[in-house]
């Protein structure tokens, strides 16, 4: 600390003025040739310097101290070197990628029409975009990858294999036939294909690196082949993409990914190089695509220009082929569809990093169990609890005053939704009186609510595939919770098919390689279990009324688009245990589907904007609408948007606004 005794700026005067203000009042004590009403006094010149240079160094200072922890740092460089010491990576360039489908619109026997998808060697085939997601005018090529009907069909939100891992796009024939009405898919991604080739001696030279010219470059999807010269076909040796240099194994051609200290991309082979024989005078090709990130995303059914990589004499007329896209500006589920993203900033990556998780750090608290399940693939959505969460969830239930006795007891999380304890090693009677429990509660022989829950045990609750099997998986479990049941709300009303609600777990097969992944932590202090978890189907009921009266024929293509905006923004992927759907969201996502409609009457049709429930056929012709009792509603419940389709109790246009 500075001897202010002496006459010296106090450590805490930082900023200019406060210097200034310290400056002023020590002066006198030192001299007295003082002027301060003379700028042009040494004095005070040599003060404003002293001031100004002060303020400088105390700026730079405090941005220095600010890129040493987490939560300040701004420079990407520096937020790279602290996040990397928890293993978190900062995200760099992601090319958009979405479906293209491909068909015939002649008409029934019509011509057919035979398109070649396949590498000509320089190029693929592309598609393009005339404008960007905000209508402005700009040129987004994709590319046309052959072979790529089934790609990512593995891919989650949590995890994107990379292009290289299963498949050989660079094949000089993807021929396809479509006779009139037919269809076919491919995945087509973002960006301006390029190369570079290199001499496998220079490789070596080199340290095995290969620095590549480009910045903007999604490492997922970058390709090393091997040529014995630049006009021969590329060699049968298989160069695999691993994530990091930790994944090179012995005796196996890889390379990966990486960038050098100022963010410039590279590659690092590995150097299995040095044990294939006759490689010496070989020359590796290196493909990638230079992508534009988030502004590559396109909208729904905007590629056009269809242009063939391979030469085809037959011309079968731009009319005979339609060409139709998704939408990628948002990840839709059970797509291919990838949204582009740009390099990530030290301050989204610090956000990001506290949902991040060390492969070799054990799993100590709930929220690191939260995140670790949250993150496996294939999982939109999960929460999970132990005893003591299940305890303190069921004793606010408890302490509800809001809640009537009737409510609680539908609320209480029981042994059906969470283990129950064989041995009882707690004096829960206790537990619960020092938590608040009456005592008549407790005197009455049975505890307001299940509670003793079987310790050392994390229970979690999942969604998968937004509650779609895949076709390699077993059949998820639904149980439902109380048998279907009719009762009359009214007098008058007829009798209603009711239900509590719907019990799912995911499938087995699927629950397996999550507990693999668990060991892999070598976290097994606790029991790693999966319970039912309370699952709620709505649907809503509404009436939208358009800026102008609209044909049915656009009535029907206006609900389209409403209903696929709910499905996106309700998807078990955007949506978390516990959350209800409000009625603000629902009318907010509708009015906001279509430039068209004016507002959303969430009260027209004299039900309300909500309804939980579910259309179910009967197997006899007959459908019944199931209605679910929303007070079993808890924590571990899920609410699972469900379209009821078309008929009556559902989103329609104001009739007096739909002409013919």
């Amino acid at each position: 600390m500075a001897d202010t005794s002496r006459g010296l700026i106090k450590y805490t005067s930082r900023d200019y003025n406060s210097i200034m203000e310290e400056f002023w009042e020590i002066v006198p004590k030192l001299t007295e040739l003082w002027k301060p009403e003379a700028d042009a006094d040494p004095g005070v010149v040599l003060g404003k310097i002293l001031a100004s240079a002060a303020d400088m160094l105390g700026v730079n200072v405090d941005q220095l101290a600010n890129e040493l922890y987490a939560p300040s740092v701004q420079q990407r460089k520096n937020a790279e070197r602290l996040f990397s010491l928890i293993g978190y990576s900062l995200g760099w360039y992601v090319a958009a990628r979405t479906e293209v489908t491909f068909k015939n619109a002649n008409a029934e026997g019509g011509n057919s029409i035979s398109l070649d998808f396949g590498f000509n060697g320089d190029n693929f085939s592309t598609v393009k975009a005339t404008t960007d997601i905000t209508d402005q005018p700009r040129v987004i090529t994709y590319n046309i990858l052959p072979m790529t009907n089934s790609y990512g069909m593995q891919d989650s939100r949590s995890r994107r294999e990379t292009v290289t891992g299963s498949l050989d796009i660079f094949t000089d024939s993807d021929r396809v036939t479509l006779q009139p009405g037919e269809s076919v898919t491919r995945v087509a991604i973002e960006g301006h294909l390029r190369n570079i080739s290199i001499s496998v001696s220079d490789v070596k030279a080199n340290n095995y690196i290969i620095t590549l010219p480009s910045q903007h470059i999604d490492r997922t999807a970058v390709w090393l082949k091997a040529k014995s010269n630049l006009a021969d076909e590329f060699l049968r040796t298989r160069w695999t993409q691993v994530d990091t240099t930790a994944d090179f194994a012995d005796g196996e051609p890889c390379f990966c990914v990486t960038y050098d200290n100022y963010g410039n991309a590279q590659l690092q082979v590995s150097t299995v190089l040095n044990q294939l024989e006759n490689y010496e005078e070989n020359i590796f090709v290196v493909y990638w695509f230079d992508c534009s990130g988030v502004i590559g995303c396109v909208a729904q059914n905007v590629l056009q220009e269809y242009e063939q990589a391979i030469p085809d004499s037959v011309d079968f007329g731009a009319e005979s082929l339609r060409i139709i896209n998704l939408s990628n500006t948002i990840e839709q589920p059970h797509t291919h569809t990838v949204t582009g993203k740009s390099p990530e900033t030290a301050k989204e990556a610090y956000y990001n990093s506290r949902q991040y998780i060390n492969t070799w750090d054990s799993l100590i608290t709930l929220p690191d169990f939260n995140r670790f399940m949250n993150r496996e693939a294939g999982v939109d959505s999960a929460f999970v609890i132990d005893c003591q969460k299940a305890l303190e969830i069921n004793l606010a239930i408890y302490k509800n005053g809001l809640l009537t006795d009737e409510q609680k007891r539908k609320q209480y999380i029981t042994e059906l939704d969470f283990p129950k304890a064989t041995v009882n090693n707690f004096n829960w009677r206790n537990i619960l009186a020092d938590a608040g429990v009456a005592e008549k509660d407790l005197e009455q022989g049975t505890l307001p609510f299940e509670c003793r829950f079987s310790t050392m045990t994390a229970v979690c609750y999942l969604v998968h595939n937004d509650f779609n099997d895949a076709t390699d998986y077993m059949p998820a479990e639904f149980v439902e919770e109380a048998p279907l049941r009719y009762v009359n709300q009214t007098s008058s009303a007829p009798a209603m098919p009711y239900m509590n609600y719907t019990r799912y777990k995911p499938p087995v097969s699927f629950l397996d390689g999550v507990v693999a992944d668990y060991r892999g932590l070598q976290a097994m202090s606790v029991d790693l279990q999966f319970g039912y978890a309370r699952v709620f189907p709505w649907y809503v009921v509404g009436e939208i009324y358009p800026k102008t009266p609209v044909s049915a024929s656009t009535a029907s293509v206006i609900i389209a688009k409403v209903k696929e905006a709910l499905a996106l923004y309700f998807s078990a992927a955007n949506r978390k245990f516990g959350q209800k759907p409000t009625v603000m969201e629902v009318v907010e996502v509708v009015e906001n589907a279509d430039d068209n409609i004016r507002y959303f009457d969430a009260g027209a049709l004299k039900n309300p904007v909500i309804n939980w429930g579910e259309r179910r056929d009967t197997g006899n012709g007959q459908i019944l609408t199931v209605q679910y009792d929303i007070d079993y509603f808890n924590p571990i419940s899920f609410a699972r948007y469900k379209d009821v389709g078309a008929g009556e109790g559902n989103i329609r246009i104001a009739p007096d606004y739909v002409i013919g």
